[in-house]
């Protein structure tokens, strides 16, 4: 058997037993926290959550009577879920930086009426 042959021979069982090391290991994604949050009148609740800096889904139901809507606004960022009819649910996703947001139903009188409360993003 010629010399190069040889080599290329051991090469391959070293690759191959390589590739037995690592199967079955894919790429973590980064993991995403999910916040379940109830939107009724004239309540969030939870109205205070802290959470870990980085990918947040929040998962918001309207079990109110009429249409509610979620905003987080804080460090320079407004983000919101539209209003929305009783009995649906709806989600948003951040990638969120440390610091402290306002989270409220952005539907006129609905925050003074007390749908507000307070988002904590530790490090």
């Amino acid at each position: 058997m010629p010399k190069y042959l040889a080599g290329v021979m051991a090469l391959t069982v070293l690759v191959l037993s390589g590739c037995d090391l690592f199967r079955g290991q894919q790429p973590s994604e980064p993991t995403v926290q999910e916040i379940s949050i109830v939107l009724k009148e004239w309540q969030i609740i939870p109205a205070r959550v802290t959470i870990k800096a980085g990918k947040v889904r929040f998962v918001v139901k309207n079990q109110g009577t009429v249409d509610h809507g979620f905003e987080v606004e804080g460090a320079d960022l407004e983000e919101e879920i539209d209003p929305f009819p009783p009995g649906r649910t709806r989600t948003l996703e951040l990638d969120l930086a440390p610091g402290t947001y306002e989270i409220y139903c952005q539907v006129p009188g609905h925050e003074e009426l007390g749908m507000k409360g307070e988002l904590i993003v530790k490090p």
